[in-house]
């Protein structure tokens, strides 16, 4: 060897052998003689692995996303006994942590200004029921199956009889569009509702559900159509449905902190326009002044 040939072969860097592998897979090579080579088997068995995970994970998200059109597209073929059996259900757990008002006078004002929006409604599928419980938010919400409440707050932010009418029509709509039902369904699952529409289920699992309605908000497209079908409901009977846009127009522009009422509806401009509209020429009927009397006598 030349001493240019020893000199560059001690310049040259020196490279490690690579390590021995662990002595399990050192056993497993061996026992099936493939000595480190490429197991074709293993691989393929591998890809069909991952495979697999993959086409799971891609009808997991499926069904997330089509859980609302699956909801929707079933909720009409759902008997409506199931509406009630949501809503009975939700209003049992709700009374747990809400106190109801004893004042009968301030119930009975809520059923007359509701009476006659229900009349204008026409044949309805369950009875109302309308209960107005102690709390000093502002907010009222519909369970399934007619079950509506008003909370104190409400009746004592509001300054007329339209303005409250205004939000018991809107809730009354929820109930009969259905929109508690759709969102509460959308939750149970597709084999859920399944069997809900051909009778096989005995409900337990929708009742167990029902009793998380409470913490169920409807999206801005429901309250929009709630809206809608409201403001008709009250012209239907003979209300001037101008005092829902009023109330909401005044409680954003005079809260600080916005009430819960405000959270998904839509924009005050919105609906003074869709009221303004529904409005003309119309000859409405004076209500009487919101019942701010004690909830308890």
């Amino acid at each position: 060897m030349s001493f240019s040939e020893d000199q560059s072969e001690k310049n040259s860097p020196q490279v490690a052998p690579p390590p021995p592998p662990p002595p399990e897979v050192a056993a497993a090579m061996n026992a099936k003689g493939t000595g480190g080579g490429f197991d074709p088997t293993s691989n393929r068995l591998l890809i069909e692995v991952m495979a697999g995970i993959a086409v799971v994970a891609a009808l997991g998200v499926a069904i997330i996303f089509a859980g609302g059109a699956i909801a929707a597209w079933a909720t009409p073929l759902v008997p409506w006994s199931v509406d009630e059996t949501i809503g009975a259900a939700a209003q049992k757990q709700m009374s747990l942590t809400q106190k109801e008002c004893t004042n009968p006078g301030v119930k009975k004002y809520v059923e007359d200004l509701a009476a006659p929006m229900i009349e204008a409604a026409g044949k309805v599928p369950f009875d109302f029921s309308f209960s107005v419980v102690d709390t000093p938010e502002v907010n009222a919400f519909a369970l399934p199956g007619g079950y509506v409440t008003v909370n104190r707050g409400l009746l004592e932010a509001a300054e007329s009889g339209e303005e409250v009418a205004g939000v018991i029509g809107h809730e009354i709509q929820h109930a009969l569009l259905r929109h508690g039902t759709k969102r509460i369904l959308r939750q149970l699952g597709s084999a859920v509702i399944m069997s809900l529409i051909f009778g096989g289920s005995d409900l337990h699992e929708v009742s167990q559900a029902a009793g998380q309605m409470t913490g169920l908000s409807y999206d801005r497209a429901q309250e929009s159509e709630a809206d809608e079908y409201g403001v008709a409901l009250m012209v239907g009977a003979n209300i001037d449905p101008r005092g829902l846009s009023v109330f909401f127009e005044r409680l954003s522009k005079d809260s600080l902190r916005p009430p819960e009422l405000l959270s998904t509806h839509p924009d005050p401009g919105t609906r003074a326009e869709l009221v303004s509209r529904a409005a003309e020429d119309g000859n409405f009927q004076t209500l009487p002044n919101p019942n701010t009397a004690p909830c308890h006598l």
